[in-house]
């Protein structure tokens, strides 16, 4: 259970070894009351604090690749699925825009915290050779170790692409300095520690240990990656591994389950981050210490000020549109895609359905206009069409399902503690059928789009519906949208999905993205920030950018 993993959330020890900021802060410790290189790598236990470490910078709350005010704030931006409020914070805002630079303070904390990560995972790998443990115990944080460097890679190769390949730990001022290695070498770290990581993590956890990598979260980031990488053979045969034994995932029944504390490590359910009532919720942002807070602080950021957030994104006009776009069969319990429902807020009457309801029984003209201020921002440089379909609020992610009052404000009584589903199984779907559609394998592909119909609700498609690659790619690009809107996948695909500048320019300037008009090729990758480049006499600017 959540409770029992205090162990991710058990900093303190660690953080003289695993460095500040960034690695070059590397330390060695000299006061013999305080952890030192001497006295720390003496059993299990500190293998496990150190791991505990290893997860820190990912799952930040508030920074880092998931972090709500950096990574899921900032990803998300990019996408044409929602818009940005105008006159929040700078960072994210140029971001949005693409008026970012290489000066850019958020992207810059996402890329400090990834090596970060990459960093003391190094330091396991070099050190846990002088830690007596069972061998096959061994094996499992070995591999863990490297699941969580090649997902820091991972990210690295998906935002920013050449960048300096470090597979040992940095411990002097003059090892920091490393040129970039190529997008290509990069990616193929990411595939040798993935691959390693595979093959020697359980398939499941105890339940002690939920929240801990397993074999099925490094073969659908393995499977992703050669995705990416646009190794599409290699991609469908790594997905399809958790369509059987010795793995059961599936689709939870209740589209909902996956982003609400109900039904936490679910089917579903690939990898996650633990969020849990344990530490100081109002402590100092991005500290790690033994009290740094495990709660889900992404409501605050999306929720309107009526149910306490700050009321940072709208959803685009075209997210609307393709919601609307299919309405449900003759005789459904709702009117549109049961996704709409979970994704969405807006007054249920303006498109034919009794109105509802949310947070504490406010009604959407509250929300509304507690958000009015704010919306009014957008104008008249971003059309935010409140007419065509009505007005529309994010509800994913926010604590609207919760109905109790202040939901989604974290200095409130109750603050989330919603786990958040980094990768479910409905991604596997529909990573994998753009895989099998790349190879032709059709049947397949046909099949995993019509399970991610058939749960929201829609009538599956036929092979004449969708007779060729080009009508399942749609179809594909369709419902990654609509299935996972909001889950920092957006940007990736419609770079992979536009090569060129001139055609992605054109798709986000017919869908009205903010910033469209500033979109150039460059914005295929950010900046290696200049803080690196200061501290780094060998990185070099991506090409892109110089």
């Amino acid at each position: 259970m959540k409770k029992s993993i205090k162990y991710i959330g058990a900093l303190a020890l660690t953080m003289a070894l695993a460095g500040s900021c960034n690695e070059r802060d590397f330390l060695t410790q000299t006061d013999p009351n305080r952890i030192t290189e001497t006295n720390f790598w003496k059993d299990e236990s500190s293998l496990s604090m150190a791991l505990a470490a290893t997860y820190s910078p990912l799952r930040l709350p508030l920074y880092g690749y998931w972090g709500a005010f950096t990574g899921v704030q900032d990803i998300n931006a990019m996408g044409d699925d929602v818009f940005t409020i105008p006159g929040e914070e700078a960072g994210t805002w140029a971001i949005a825009s693409y008026t970012n630079d290489e000066n850019n303070s958020d992207a810059a904390d996402i890329f400090d915290r990834t090596y970060q990560c990459i960093h003391r995972a190094n330091l396991i790998l070099a050190r846990i050779d002088k830690v007596p443990i069972d061998a096959a115990k061994k094996e499992i944080y070995i591999a863990e170790a490297k699941f969580l460097r090649g997902l820091s890679y991972f990210i690295l190769a998906s935002n920013w692409g050449a960048v300096p390949l470090r597979t040992e730990p940095v411990e002097t001022t003059n090892a920091y300095a490393a040129s970039c290695a190529s997008k290509d070498e990069v990616w193929q770290q990411v595939i040798s520690d993935l691959s390693a990581a595979k093959d020697k993590l359980p398939v499941k956890r105890d339940p002690k240990e939920q929240g801990r990598a397993t074999s099925g979260a490094a073969i659908g980031f393995l499977g992703k990656a050669y995705l990416y990488m646009e190794n599409y053979p290699q991609a469908e045969a790594t997905l399809t591994l958790l369509t059987q034994a010795p793995y059961s995932y599936g689709l939870v029944d209740n589209f909902e389950d996956n982003f609400t504390d109900a039904n936490e490590f679910n089917k579903e359910s690939i990898f996650e981050w633990v969020c849990a009532p344990l530490g100081d919720p109002y402590g100092p942002w991005g500290a790690e210490t033994a009290n740094s807070p495990m709660f889900n602080y992404i409501p605050q950021f999306i929720g309107p000020p009526a149910g306490g957030g700050w009321f940072k994104y709208v959803p685009s006009n075209y997210l609307v549109s393709q919601f609307v776009k299919e309405p449900r069969p003759a005789g459904s319990d709702t009117k549109f895609d049961k996704r709409m429902y979970a994704t969405l807020m807006w007054k249920y009457s303006t498109l034919g359905e009794a109105d509802n309801t949310f947070y504490d029984n406010k009604t959407f003209d509250d929300l509304w206009g507690s958000a009015r201020a704010k919306i009014l921002r957008l104008y008249p440089d971003t059309k935010l069409d409140t007419t065509t379909n009505g007005r529309f609020l994010i509800k994913k992610y926010t604590g609207a399902w919760r109905n109790v009052a202040n939901a989604d404000n974290y200095w409130g009584a109750t603050p989330s503690t919603a786990n958040y589903r980094v990768m479910r199984f409905a991604e596997v779907l529909l990573m994998r059928a753009e895989a099998a559609t790349r190879n032709g394998h059709t049947g397949v592909a046909l099949a995993d789009i019509n399970q991610i119909r058939t749960r929201a609700g829609l009538a599956p498609k036929t092979a004449a519906d969708l007779p060729g690659a080009d009508q399942l790619i749609a179809e594909i690009d369709h419902q990654k949208l609509l299935e996972m809107f909001y889950e920092q996948n957006r940007i990736y695909d419609l770079r992979r999905w536009n090569k060129s500048a001139a055609q992605l320019a054109s798709i986000l300037t017919a869908r009205e993205k903010q910033g469209a008009n500033t979109f150039k090729a460059k914005h295929y990758v950010l900046p290696i920030p200049a803080r690196e480049l200061n501290a780094n006499p060998k990185a070099t600017q991506n090409d892109l950018w110089k």
